[in-house]
């Protein structure tokens, strides 16, 4: 009897385990996933970065990982937009675009008429892109318009990859069906604070906010609902510290 009930513990204690194993890796991706339609980009540093082919139009390529990142579900560097490089605290007064002597005021890519220092400009230029100082070549934030072509182009999933949560965006375009990349919901920094990270995810494009000059577009990544969401419909204090996703194109 002894042996019966050994027997039947020990098969109950796997039994339970496997459950834990199959609950916990649920919403899981292989990397094998993410290995079609890659190609090797040589970059200013000497390197080679991997881009992805999702047949979006007019050639637009986008990174198989987040700027300062070798896996696809790392989160790489944070940036304040328009900085080309990292800081430990992402502050109003320390954001190289600040107006020390006012609140609330940039000294540029000022695009509203009325602003103290208004220049007109709406998206960041070659020397102010933190992908083009940083890889060279091609390489670039994405802007707006490119991240509302990668939602019309994809379908998304939330997943998680290697223990990480983000959007899986696999091409719906012709020919390009198996090729997808992956977006984590990496959160954002705020002064030296790291927010949000696994529930949202916060990529800037280059593009400043035609309304309120402070702010820059972002993608807003958003499982909070209980369902795959992915929308571009938000904006970001450009002195917060958010990831890149670079994109390039090839000549």
């Amino acid at each position: 009897m002894k042996t019966v009930n050994y027997y039947l513990a020990a098969a109950l204690v796997m039994a339970l385990s496997l459950s834990g194993c199959k609950n916990e890796d649920k919403d899981a991706i292989p990397m094998s996933d993410l290995e079609k339609g890659i190609i090797e980009i040589p970059c200013a540093d000497g390197k080679t970065r991997q881009v992805v082919d999702l047949g979006i139009p007019f050639g637009t390529l986008w990174a198989k990982c987040n700027l300062g990142a070798d896996s696809p579900e790392k989160t790489g560097s944070f940036f304040a937009w328009g900085e080309t490089s990292v800081k430990t605290e992402y502050t109003e007064r320390n954001y190289v675009f600040d107006d020390p002597d006012s609140k609330n005021v940039m000294l540029k890519y000022v695009p509203i008429a009325d602003g103290v220092h208004y220049d007109g400009k709406t998206e960041l230029e070659a020397e102010d892109d933190a992908a083009r100082v940083l890889l060279g070549g091609n390489w670039r934030i994405p802007t707006h318009k490119d991240f509302k072509d990668l939602i019309a182009c994809t379908e998304r999933v939330w997943c998680k990859l290697n223990g990480v949560y983000g959007f899986k965006f696999t091409s719906t375009r012709k020919g390009y069906e198996e090729n997808s990349i992956f977006i984590s919901a990496a959160g954002c920094m705020d002064y030296e604070k790291l927010m949000f990270e696994g529930s949202y995810g916060f990529y800037w494009t280059s593009t400043v906010d035609g309304k309120d000059h402070t702010c820059a577009k972002i993608l807003w990544l958003d499982n909070q609902s209980g369902e795959s969401v992915s929308v571009l419909n938000t904006i970001k204090d450009r002195y917060n510290g958010l990831p890149i996703r670079p994109v390039t194109t090839i000549e």
